[in-house]
């Protein structure tokens, strides 16, 4: 797969904002404002692109105000898969009472 050495892109979704840069083999996803159900298909999108597309992904959530339950569980399915491919996603300021039900592979 031939990689773009630098892009940029934003999706903007109702109440949610996604930021992607790629830099050589390096995604940053950066999420702003809420990641609740209305948003999960999109989300689940991203995470696919994110573990199956891009060599090393960054998941970036500091100006992210919400996860719901729904997503919580989504990114943590994504982050197990991804360390099952030996491929994972490093995750960056996730809430802090979040991180239990994220990292219990």
């Amino acid at each position: 797969m031939t990689m773009k050495t630098d892009y940029q892109d934003t999706i903007c979704l109702e109440s949610m904002e996604v930021n992607f840069r790629q830099h050589d083999n390096v995604g940053i996803f950066t999420f702003h404002g809420e990641l609740t159900d209305l948003h999960t298909e999109n989300l689940q999108l991203i995470l696919i692109r994110a573990i199956h597309g891009i060599d090393r992904a960054v998941l970036n959530f500091k100006t992210v105000t919400r996860i719901d339950t729904s997503c919580l569980k989504l990114l943590r399915t994504a982050y197990c898969t991804s360390l099952r491919l030996k491929n994972p996603l490093i995750l960056t300021e996730v809430p802090e009472h979040c991180l239990p039900d994220l990292f219990g592979c």
